[in-house]
């Protein structure tokens, strides 16, 4: 699969629009068109943004077959809030966790 199939299967999988995509890389929908289309592929520094954004490996993205399985990045065990006396269950963490992804996943 090449980056073109990469792109594209990322898009759907993630249920974003072309422009939603150049978005989050900095690029226009006419470049993340061009990348579908395998008329031009994504500078690094545009797979640096949707890697982080999406928590997933660069390889993902760039590799032969990359979406095929998705490899996440490891998320770190702590976050930023702190809740004195306060203890999660694991399930809630996870909960606390996916809903971050989903608040960072909506920057612009």
């Amino acid at each position: 699969m090449s980056i073109a199939e990469n792109m594209k299967k990322l898009r759907e999988k993630f249920d974003l629009t072309q422009q939603e995509l150049a978005d989050i890389a900095g690029v226009t929908n006419k470049a993340v068109s061009a990348w579908e289309s395998g008329v031009s592929e994504p500078r690094m520094g545009a797979i640096e943004k949707i890697s982080q954004r999406f928590n997933i490996k660069k390889s993902n993205i760039i590799e032969e077959g990359g979406m095929d399985e998705l490899e996440y990045i490891e998320t770190p065990k702590t976050i930023a809030a702190h809740f004195e006396g306060e203890h999660f269950t694991e399930e809630e963490m996870k909960e606390i966790l996916e809903y971050a992804k989903y608040i960072k996943s909506k920057r612009k």
